[in-house]
């Protein structure tokens, strides 16, 4: 099969096209997926970087990715939910049991992927293969932070910093549909954008620094990871609470130790939100786009073959939105 290895720790030109990898096999939980599209994200940049190496402890080569889209050609003996033939999306996990790192193992960028029933949803109709890969990462990761992180109640603050990339620009709608009152924090050039998903107020980064303002938030989803809680603390209301979903060492680890979460503030203001992989709330963000509360954001398509370009788009820090991978599949 067709896929993008991670051979060595670097730049773009680290990512490898190779046309002759094994499709790999799946275990009785799983399903073989032939993938039409992937999203790219973030999270592939530092994997390919080595950034994330001392959490994953995972050895090359990889095949990097989490966003997947594409048709089920194969699903294990204990499979109920799904058969071959369907139409599918999810962040994939190709770990046979869950983990609480759902980042340890991936492999999207390929023609084939293993992953777990649990982790999957129907491609709602109306939406296109290429636009259902922009989704399951940045969605679930607003989606989980906002619901089950934060709680979140109608009426509430929020302040996004980040607003325009995919997570960000994926939060003010979901916090719009929890009738949240939204700021987006976000450079001046993105305005446009992010002006059409209608946040309350705009907050350009370049021009002025929403921590230094005397405004009280209820919440603050940190999308940028440049802003920290202690420069963010005095901006929460006394319920406040403030969080980030940017991986570091740090943050995993503060996210695996209870004690040190409330030695440190974590627990009660403080939270680092770890995406997890999940059929379900995949599900509860498919009635959101049949119901037009939400809609993807894709702002740019790349060819496969031109991932190492893809890549060095998404390092200009310019994408409005999310950048997705066109695998065209063979008929």
């Amino acid at each position: 099969m067709k896929a993008v290895q991670i051979k060595n720790y670097g730049a773009s030109e680290v990512l490898t096209f190779i046309e002759n990898l094994p499709v790999p096999a799946i275990s009785d939980n799983q399903v073989l997926v032939n993938n039409y599209a992937t999203g790219l994200n973030p999270h592939d940049i530092y994997l390919r970087k080595g950034m994330l190496a001392p959490i994953l402890e995972e050895s090359l080569p990889i095949i990097p990715g989490l966003d997947i889209a594409g048709k089920i050609v194969m699903v294990g003996k204990d499979v109920k939910k799904f058969k071959a033939g369907d139409m599918v999306y999810g962040m994939m996990d190709a770990n046979e049991s869950f983990s609480s790192s759902g980042f340890a193992k991936t492999g999207a960028y390929a023609e084939y992927s293993v992953t777990r029933e649990d982790t999957l949803s129907f491609i709602p109709n109306g939406i296109s293969a290429t636009e259902a890969a922009s989704i399951p990462l940045v969605a679930l990761t607003a989606y989980q932070a906002l619901t089950k992180k934060a709680e979140a109640k109608a009426d509430q603050k929020i302040a996004i910093n980040g607003a325009s990339g995919g997570v960000g620009s994926m939060a003010i709608q979901i916090a719009h549909y929890l009738k949240l009152e939204v700021t987006a924090v976000c450079h001046t050039d993105t305005n446009e954008f992010v002006s059409k998903l209608h946040p309350k107020n705009i907050i350009n980064y370049d021009q002025d620094d929403f921590t230094a303002g005397s405004d009280k938030y209820d919440i603050i989803f940190d999308v940028a990871g440049n802003k920290s809680y202690d420069l963010c603390k005095d901006n929460l209301t006394e319920t406040g609470l403030y969080i980030s979903n940017v991986p570091t060492e740090n943050t995993f680890k503060a996210y695996h130790n209870p004690e040190k979460e409330n030695i440190f503030g974590f627990h009660n203001k403080n939270r680092y939100n770890w995406v997890l992989p999940s059929g379900e709330d995949l599900e509860e963000i498919s009635k959101l786009l049949i119901s037009r509360h939400i809609k993807p954001v894709v702002t740019k398509v790349f060819d496969f073959h031109a991932v190492q370009e893809a890549h060095s788009y998404m390092e200009q820090n310019i994408a409005r939105g999310k950048v997705v991978l066109d695998l065209k599949p063979e008929s």
